[in-house]
């Protein structure tokens, strides 16, 4: 069997409503040089059923018991193939040029070992609510990386031997796993993004933001922590690693609002 281009990496846990669509967007790529690794985390919907009817060699579906999205990705990395790792959530779209644009520019600049893309934002009804637009070049994303995740996850694509060396998908960390695995990428090569929004974020009600948010904060904390103890950032920057915890004494409630009016600003 022929190695592929890029491997994408899909986990999903109870998406019957979105996954047929997630699964016919890769598919439906231009650069067709791939395989996608979708494991099913222990679904009790119709998932199961839904991905087996999918007729397509570069699909390769594990059905399992629950473990969490942070273990499902390290068992999808554990099974890619190629030496390109790109992410999708099962919720998510890519548009058909993503993956096109994403190894032209790796290809270009091998010196990056992490490029996301900008996306567009939609609720459930699939209405427009927000684009999202990423800082692009490796300077700017570093000094933003300390105060917050500058990276969609559903957009990234990745050198699958980075990702190795960083030691994949901390599994101590079942929300933030993505943010802490770019602080230690960011120590092995550069960073970048492509300002197109080559990705279709759904802003579902159960998204890990919106249902886990002190989790996230506290391993927010814990990344940023890291970061200034290892060197990477200056001391003073342990006032950014103290900003999550510091969240958490503000009602969850009044956390949602300023979030969604700090999105508001920052992506349209």
């Amino acid at each position: 069997m022929s190695v592929p281009a890029v491997s994408v990496l899909m986990s999903v846990y109870n998406g019957a409503p979105w996954v047929r669509d997630a699964v016919a967007s890769v598919l439906a790529q231009t650069a067709g040089d791939l395989e996608l690794i979708v494991i099913d985390d222990g679904s009790t919907d119709a998932t199961p059923e839904l991905l087996a009817a999918v007729r397509d060699s570069r699909v390769r579906t594990e059905r399992q018991a629950r473990v969490g999205l942070t273990r499902a990705l390290n068992q999808a990395l554990a099974r890619a193939r190629a030496p390109l790792v790109a992410r999708l959530d099962a919720d998510d779209l890519a548009l058909p040029e993503r993956l096109a644009r994403q190894r032209a520019f790796l290809d270009a600049h091998p010196d990056v070992g992490l490029l996301g893309t900008g996306a567009r934002a939609v609720d459930a009804a699939g209405r427009e609510v927000a684009w999202i637009r990423p800082p692009e070049d490796d300077g700017a994303l570093r000094r933003v990386l300390i105060r917050r995740n500058p990276f969609v996850h559903s957009s990234v694509m990745m050198r699958r031997a980075v990702v190795e060396r960083a030691g994949g998908y901390d599994e101590t960390l079942p929300v933030a796993q993505d943010y802490d695995l770019w602080m230690r990428m960011s120590r092995l090569a550069r960073l970048a993004n492509l300002s197109e929004p080559l990705v279709v974020r759904r802003l579902l009600p159960g998204r890990v933001t919106a249902m886990r948010d002190a989790e996230r904060l506290r391993a927010e904390a814990r990344v940023r922590w890291r970061a200034v103890r290892r060197g990477a950032y200056p001391w003073w920057c342990a006032l950014f690693a103290a900003r999550p915890a510091l969240a958490l004494a503000v009602p969850a409630a009044w956390r949602r609002a300023l979030r969604r009016a700090r999105g508001s600003r920052d992506h349209l």
